[in-house]
């Protein structure tokens, strides 16, 4: 498989350990794909398992040599976790993104975004006196003040497409 990288010319991820779109990350999403019949290359089992081998692996770039997952260890993991290939759509999309969630972790935005996608991993809300959302998990952030206060007008004109500027208003692709 072929892959790219940032520019080096782009001085804001260089001497950093932020992973910006990895292996792992591609692999879960040709994973779906194929599961919904888009990419017939491989097979949604062998991205998924690539995926969760790949997630496992870039531990080591995040933690150093402490992060290092033997291959016998992801092995193991992944015969552990089999992919349901006899699975229904629903059932195979909890599987790939709960390991989703699992593998692509450090990344929070990117596992809460997608999970606000697609629904998965099923998560319980924590609700507890005074939380902002009522016991619900929360949807968007709020638009800083600044913005409120400097941009007025395309703030409203935002408010007016999308809903209230709360925790529990959807942003367009949240479709679950």
């Amino acid at each position: 498989m072929t892959y790219s990288e940032p520019n080096p010319k782009t001085l804001l991820l260089l001497n950093s350990p932020r992973l910006v779109f990895t292996a792992a990350e591609s692999y879960f999403l040709l994973s779906e794909a194929a599961a919904r019949g888009w990419y017939t290359t491989a097979t949604a089992e062998s991205l998924y398992q690539n995926g969760i081998a790949a997630s496992m692996r870039q531990w080591s770039i995040i933690a150093g040599s402490a992060g290092t997952i033997t291959t016998t260890q992801i092995n193991s993991y992944i015969n552990a976790h089999p992919f349901n290939t006899a699975g229904t759509l629903d059932q195979k999309m909890e599987q790939i993104y709960t390991q989703f969630w699992v593998g692509i972790f450090p990344d929070a935005q990117e596992v809460f975004a997608s999970y606000r996608r697609t629904g998965y991993p099923a998560l319980v809300p924590n609700n507890y006196v005074g939380n902002a959302t009522g016991g619900k998990i929360f949807r968007r952030m709020l638009y800083p003040v600044g913005e409120q206060n400097l941009n007025a007008a395309s703030y409203a004109a935002a408010l007016a497409r999308q809903g209230s500027d709360d925790f529990l208003t959807r942003i367009w692709w949240d479709k679950q």
